[in-house]
């Protein structure tokens, strides 16, 4: 939005010269405090001049010069000025061109004005997404640990197979704890742009096997379809980043979708990338949040409370894809399941002599 209205701006004084094929224009904005000029202009004007002329209530004609100085006003309030050198206009086409620039000028602060307003209330959400975040996510570990620490302490006879259970627990929520401290601090390291990328030729085959052979341990009572051809293009990419992605699109696929059913694996060439595709049986996601889906710290609203997590997940994945050049993606119907996708740049490069 701030850089549809810079556009705007800069275009001002470009239109008045093409129009009224006038030598050079200038735009002075007094809330700005800037000048906006047409490109290649013959004139230069007066700074000091241009500020004068903004509290001005009628142009100054400067015929000696052939420069005319119009005020760029809304009523009484003055917004600024407009200086044009070349063929003098009219008094009265002065007057407006200044009602017609002081219109647009107060448009673009209005819209300037909606942006910062929508700013605020995208950053508010995300404070309010990221309370959430830490009240449930956080707290509920916290809790389990205090509670099972407690019974430790308060029973030191207790059965040494509750003893074990307690302190299972307690390893548990320890890791899911860490995880979640290390989501926040790789999504800060993603987002500041502090990491590298290993870029190299690779199968998606290679990386597709790998990622799910790590995520045997929860999938292992799920089928698990793989269709990915071994002789697919190979892309270039960072084969742990990227088996990351997968990783977490699997470990999203498994959180959300009834067990027992399966999630499907498949990789083909689509508009010169290779795209790789994660579907389940899940719920569905409703078309109101698929845009949301990929923002940091969200979770779906009937889900939040059901399934553990960070909201993290698939923000890492997207941040780890865009920075491979690729873009990721989700198709969903609700009732019958949602495909999660990612495109990469295929490798055109002669493969290395072995």
């Amino acid at each position: 939005m701030e850089g549809n209205v810079i556009q705007l701006l800069n275009a001002i004084p470009n239109h008045i010269v093409d129009v009224f094929e006038v030598g050079a224009a200038s735009l002075f904005l007094i809330n700005k405090q800037k000048f906006y000029r047409s490109g290649g202009g013959e004139a230069h004007f007066d700074e000091e001049e241009m500020r004068s002329a903004a509290n001005r209530e009628e142009p100054l004609i400067i015929a000696s010069r052939n420069i005319s100085f119009v005020p760029v006003r809304i009523g009484v309030q003055p917004l600024g000025s407009l200086g044009i050198s070349g063929p003098i206009l009219t008094r009265k086409t002065l007057e407006a061109l200044g009602t017609l620039v002081a219109i647009a000028a107060e448009r673009a602060r209005a819209v300037e004005r909606l942006g910062k307003a929508e700013a605020a209330r995208e950053g508010e959400q995300l404070r309010s997404a990221l309370l959430d975040s830490i009240t449930h996510d956080l707290r509920t570990p916290l809790t389990s640990i205090k509670a099972s620490v407690t019974s430790l302490l308060s029973q030191p006879q207790a059965p040494e197979s509750n003893r074990r259970e307690l302190l299972t627990i307690i390893e548990e929520e320890a890791d899911r704890l860490n995880q979640l401290v290390g989501d926040a601090a790789e999504m800060a390291r993603l987002d500041a742009g502090e990491f590298e990328l290993k870029l190299e030729r690779h199968s998606i085959d290679e990386i597709a096997s790998a990622a799910i052979e790590q995520c045997r341990p929860f999938l292992a009572a799920r089928p698990v379809n793989i269709h990915v051809d071994a002789a697919l293009p190979p892309v270039r990419a960072d084969f742990s980043r990227i088996k990351d992605v997968l990783v977490r699109l699997l470990e999203n696929a498994n959180a959300y979708s009834p067990a027992g059913t399966p999630i499907t694996v498949s990789a083909e060439v689509s508009d010169g990338s290779l795209v790789t595709s994660v579907a389940d049986q899940g719920p569905g996601i409703e078309d109101m949040e698929v845009g949301l889906i990929f923002d940091k710290f969200y979770r779906g609203k009937d889900q939040r409370f059901q399934v553990q997590g960070t909201g993290m997940g698939l923000p890492i994945a997207k941040a780890i894809v865009e920075a491979h050049g690729g873009s990721i993606g989700v198709t969903s119907q609700l009732g019958h399941g949602s495909v999660f996708y990612f495109s990469l740049p295929i490798d055109h490069s002669p493969a290395a002599s072995r």
